[in-house]
């Protein structure tokens, strides 16, 4: 099925990357924007199209849940060239197994619809990485790139940016601090098994994928 055409806006040469989203109505703040349309499929599905050994690509990956990934490279509408910024006007949230796109504010004709793209840090990262992923947003709350750091790891990417190749820090272990050094073991019948519900194991990241955009809220 052909996805529906938004009325809200269009598409245009953007200042930020490439091509971008443009208002041509006053958008109200909460209005649904649109909703983000795409091929569904599987992660490995989606690791197999993106094989970082392919080289630089664009991908249109989004997140749906711990099974499937949006690919709006297959049916997609255009949702999918809306841009990143690290101060946004829109949000992306998932509902009943859709990806929406509302604003989060008021949105005056001729501005730029973005939402933050919300990259999955993994640990494996590395300087060039992250300057891989810049962000040019150009806002004034810019964070420098569109992968979500940890807060622990903030100064250390802020080194990166600027060129710095400093180590990074180990990464604090959760209850360390209330323990003497040693992390509190969980238990009870909330401890989660390896297995059902569980997360992919991590592995070396690719460009751009793993697995892109995720959404701001998902509603339960």
């Amino acid at each position: 099925m052909k996805p529906p055409q938004s009325t809200l806006y269009e598409v245009r040469r953007s200042r930020i990357q490439g091509r971008g989203a443009f208002a041509i109505k006053p958008i109200r703040k909460g209005q649904r924007v649109d909703e983000y349309w795409g091929q569904r499929i599987t992660h490995e599905e989606a690791d197999r199209r993106y094989d970082d050994n392919d080289g630089r690509h664009h991908t249109f990956l989004f997140v749906l849940d711990d099974d499937t990934v949006l690919d709006a490279r297959f049916g997609g509408n255009d949702a999918r060239f809306i841009n990143h910024s690290c101060e946004p006007n829109c949000e992306t949230v998932i509902d009943d197994g859709h990806i929406y796109i509302k604003a989060i504010k008021a949105i005056q004709p001729e501005t730029e619809l973005t939402y933050d793209y919300s990259f999955e840090w993994q640990d494996a990262f590395e300087p060039v990485d992250i300057r891989y992923y810049a962000c040019r947003c150009g806002s004034a709350k810019c964070r420098g790139t569109i992968v979500k750091v940890p807060v622990y790891l903030r100064p250390t990417v802020r080194e990166w940016l600027a060129g710095n190749d400093v180590s990074k820090p180990k990464k604090p272990v959760r209850g360390a601090a209330k323990t003497g050094g040693k992390p509190t073991p969980r238990k009870g019948p909330g401890t989660k098994r390896a297995g059902a519900g569980a997360k992919r194991p991590a592995k070396a990241p690719t460009h751009p994928h793993v697995a892109e955009r995720h959404a701001t809220r998902v509603v339960r």
